[in-house]
């Protein structure tokens, strides 16, 4: 039997985003949130979404319908660390340090214990905001951690070696395996290149080919495993920029034919209240730093397509199992 984790990711960063993922969690698309911590206002929209959490509790006879995650950032928002090589020297409207953007970025001028520093501050921040709600998994924006084999070391030494009361296991974490390199079949409708293959060559990330071999990233699986990191077998991310209903059927029905474990990531968006139109309201949205506006009309895309779909008479169709993070066995 597979079984699956539906993710939102970048909780936290602005209104457009957080209302998609809030509205889907509302009507149960979703079971796992990954949120940053690097934004200005961050902080009241974890509040917002714990308030959420206990909200949805109460009606679904006390127990919760979703876990929070980290987003480590080191492209969108501001280094909670402040200035260091993970920085560039423009500032937040909050006074921290931008991070780099994603587009080129200088993996070579990164000094590594910067990288361990930032994320021990953003596990640390979350788990404070948190309060007695444990962490439940990391993932990283723009994958930037798992594209540079020594960035992937690091990131991994130090969810290892984090520790919190709250919790009796080793932090999970996203899968280094992309469906596109597992035996999973790829619905492209057409095209040569899938999004987020096209994303990373525009983001110039190709130059990372090298550090992404199949026995490159069978060497993170290992190194994640011997550190007991646990993590779903796959991570299907190829519902980016192809929001189709018949693209969630075919992950689905993929999956299904398998006895494995996987992450479905979703990127959602919905205006505060119903507008004329659409591209003209994104068009004057202020939007944060590091995050793509490109791509929010495709976030309205994603969640109309999860919201028209009837997520547990899929799983139960195709004999699928809903888990969390922490049920992702090794």
């Amino acid at each position: 039997m597979g079984s699956l984790i539906l993710t939102a990711d970048d909780y936290g960063a602005c209104d457009f985003i957080d209302n998609g993922i809030v509205r889907a969690l509302r009507e149960g698309k979703i079971n796992t949130v990954t949120a940053f911590v690097t934004h200005p206002t961050s902080k009241s929209r974890m509040q917002t979404l714990l308030e959420l959490r206990e909200e949805l509790k109460e009606k679904n006879s006390g127990f919760y319908t979703f876990n929070i995650g980290l987003h480590f950032s080191l492209t969108s928002g501001g280094a909670i660390t402040g200035k260091s090589t993970l920085v560039d020297n423009k500032k937040t409207p909050d006074g921290k340090f931008e991070f780099y953007e994603a587009k080129n970025y200088p993996f070579n001028t990164i000094e590594l214990n910067h990288l361990e520093q930032e994320l021990n501050a953003q596990l640390n921040l979350l788990n404070e905001w948190l309060g007695e709600v444990p962490i439940d998994h990391v993932t990283n924006h723009h994958g930037i951690s798992y594209l540079d084999v020594d960035f992937f070391e690091h990131y991994i030494q130090t969810i290892a070696a984090f520790k919190s009361p709250k919790l009796n296991h080793k932090l999970p974490i996203r899968s280094p395996w992309s469906w596109l390199k597992s035996d999973m079949k790829v619905w492209k409708n057409g095209k040569l290149l899938v999004p987020t293959i096209k994303q990373g060559i525009e983001l110039g990330l190709w130059k990372k080919l090298g550090d992404l071999t199949n026995k490159q990233l069978k060497l993170r699986e290992e190194h994640a495993h011997a550190l007991i990191i646990n993590f779903p077998h796959f991570l299907a991310d190829t519902f980016y920029g192809l929001p189709f209903g018949e693209n969630l059927d075919a992950l689905f029905s993929e999956l299904s034919k398998k006895n494995y474990s996987a992450e479905f990531m979703f990127h959602l968006g919905q205006p505060d209240s119903p507008v004329e139109n659409l591209e003209k309201t994104i068009a004057e949205l202020d939007m944060p730093h590091g995050i793509d506006r490109g791509y929010f009309l495709n976030r309205t895309k994603e969640f109309d397509v999860l919201n028209g779909t009837n997520i547990d008479a899929k799983i139960n169709n195709y004999n699928l199992k809903k888990i969390y993070f922490s049920e992702v066995a090794l």
